[in-house]
C-alpha cells in the first residue's frame, strides 16, 4: 500500500524523527542516573543496567529502519514492541522513576503503526502498566492517578491522531507525486515516440516526392537514350546529370537534416550563420545574417525546430526562388524568439501556393508543436518571406 520513498524524498515529519531518537535515549539516561544516585536498587543494580542496555539495544531497529516499513507490517512490528514491553515492565518492577520511560515508547508507538493499531496498544499498554505500577507501588491516592492517567491518554490519543493523520496525508500526497511523475515520464516517451514516427513519414514523403522521382527520371532518360540518336543521346545525358545533381543535392539535405550533432559544439546563432555560409558558397547566392537582442542559451527542441526550419526554408529557396540575395534575421525578445528569412527571387501566389509542399507543411508544424507560428509573405516578382516566432524562456 505505501512504498518505500529514497531517502532524499522523506517528508518533514520523517526527517525530525530524530528528535523522538534523543528525547527516548535521553529519557533512559536521564533515568539510569536517578537509579544510580538514588541508590535505592542495591544488589538489583547490575539487573537494572543491564535491562537499560537491552532496552537501548532493542530501540535501536527504529533509528535504522524506514518507518514506512513499520507501517506495512503492524503485526511483526507489536511482537517486536512485546519484547520493549516487556524490558520496560523489568525496568518498573525495579524504580517507579522507570514510568517516565513512556517518552521512549509512546512517540514510536504513533509513528510506527496505523492509527487504529496505535491507539489500542496505547490504551492496553496505558491499563496494564497502570495496574502494574498500582501493584508494585500501592497508593490511598490511587483514583487522582487513574485520573490524570486517563487524561493524559487522552491528549495523548488526539495528539497522535493529529499526528498520524499529517502523516498519512503526506504519504497518500507523496504517492500521486510519484504516480504523476511516471504518468508524465510516460507521456514524454510517447511524445517522443510520436516526434520519431512523424519524422520517419516526413522523410519517407521527401525521399519518395524527391530522390524517388529523380531515380525514376534517370531511369527513363537512360532507357530513351539507349534507344534515341547521337543528338537525343546528348539530350538525354544532360538531363540524367542534371537529374543525379539534383538527386545528390537532396540526399546531402536529407542527411543534413538528420544530423544531431549540428548544435552540439556551437550556438544556434553560430549554427545558423554556418549554415547560411554553406548554403551560400554551394549554391553563389549571398547570404546576409543579422542578431538582434542578446541571444542565450534556449531548450534544445526550440534550437533544433529554429535550424531545421532555416535548412528548409534555404532548402526551398534554391529549388524555386531564384534568387540572389537572403536575408535571416534571428531576434531575441524577453519571451519570444523571432526568426525572418527573406530572399529577392521571384517569389509566388500564397493563395494558390498555400497547403502544398511538404517543406512548408513541416516547417509551419515545427513551430506550432512548441506553441509559434510560422507566417509566410510572398508576391509574385517581389521574393518571399518566413516568419517564424516562438514563446521562449531563458536556459541558465
Amino acid at each position: 500500500m505505501i512504498k518505500n520513498q529514497a531517502k532524499d524524498k522523506r517528508e518533514v515529519w520523517e526527517k525530525w524523527d530524530w528528535v523522538w531518537h534523543l528525547t527516548g535515549y535521553s529519557a533512559l539516561g536521564i533515568n539510569a542516573i536517578l537509579s544510580l544516585r538514588n541508590g535505592q536498587l542495591g544488589d538489583s543494580l547490575p539487573l537494572f543496567l543491564t535491562l537499560s542496555a537491552l532496552l537501548a539495544l532493542w530501540y535501536i531497529p527504529f533509528v535504522a529502519t524506514p518507518i514506512v516499513r513499520w507501517w506495512n507490517a503492524p503485526r511483526r512490528g507489536l511482537l517486536y514492541f512485546l519484547v520493549g514491553f516487556v524490558l520496560w515492565g523489568g525496568l518498573l518492577a525495579l524504580n517507579g522513576s522507570s514510568l517516565m520511560l513512556a517518552a521512549m515508547f509512546n512517540p514510536m508507538i504513533f509513528t510506527r503503526f496505523p492509527i487504529r493499531w496505535a491507539i489500542g496498544i496505547m490504551i492496553s499498554l496505558t491499563v496494564g502498566f497502570l495496574l502494574l505500577y498500582q501493584l508494585l507501588y500501592p497508593s490511598e491516592n490511587w483514583l487522582i492517578i487513574v485520573i490524570v492517567v486517563s487524561v493524559l491518554l487522552f491528549i495523548a490519543i488526539l495528539m497522535g491522531y493529529f499526528i498520524s493523520a499529517l502523516a498519512v496525508q503526506s504519504m497518500e500526497r507523496q504517492r500521486l507525486l510519484d504516480e504523476l511523475t511516471l504518468t508524465r515520464a510516460s507521456l514524454l516517451k510517447a511524445e517522443r515516440e510520436a516526434g520519431v514516427l512523424a519524422e520517419r513519414q516526413r522523410l519517407s514523403r521527401e525521399i519518395h516526392d524527391t530522390l524517388a522521382q529523380q531515380f525514376t527520371s534517370i531511369i527513363m532518360h537512360l532507357s530513351a537514350a539507349r534507344l534515341g540518336n547521337s543528338t537525343a543521346i546528348q539530350t538525354h545525358l544532360q538531363q540524367v546529370e542534371q537529374a543525379a545533381r539534383e538527386g545528390l543535392d537532396e540526399s546531402r539535405r536529407i542527411i543534413w537534416d538528420m544530423r544531431p550533432e549540428l548544435l552540439d559544439d556551437a550556438t544556434l546563432v553560430e549554427s545558423i550563420e554556418g549554415v547560411a555560409a554553406r548554403w551560400s558558397a554551394e549554391n553563389k547566392i549571398q547570404v546576409e545574417t543579422a542578431v538582434t537582442g542578446t541571444p542565450h542559451p534556449l531548450d534544445d527542441a526550440i534550437e533544433t525546430a529554429l535550424l531545421r526550419i532555416t535548412q528548409e526554408a534555404l532548402h526551398n529557396i534554391k529549388k524555386h526562388a531564384k534568387a540572389q540575395v537572403v536575408n535571416i534575421t534571428l531576434s531575441y525578445m524577453p519571451s519570444l524568439l523571432a526568426l525572418d528569412i527573406a530572399d529577392n527571387g521571384k517569389g509566388f501566389d500564397t493563395s494558390r501556393r498555400n497547403g502544398r509542399g511538404f517543406g512548408l507543411k513541416t516547417m509551419r508544424e515545427r513551430a506550432e508543436e512548441l506553441g509559434g507560428s510560422l507566417t509566410i509573405e510572398s508576391e509574385l516578382g517581389q521574393g518571399t518571406a518566413v516568419a517564424v516566432s516562438l514563446p521562449i524562456e531563458e536556459t541558465l
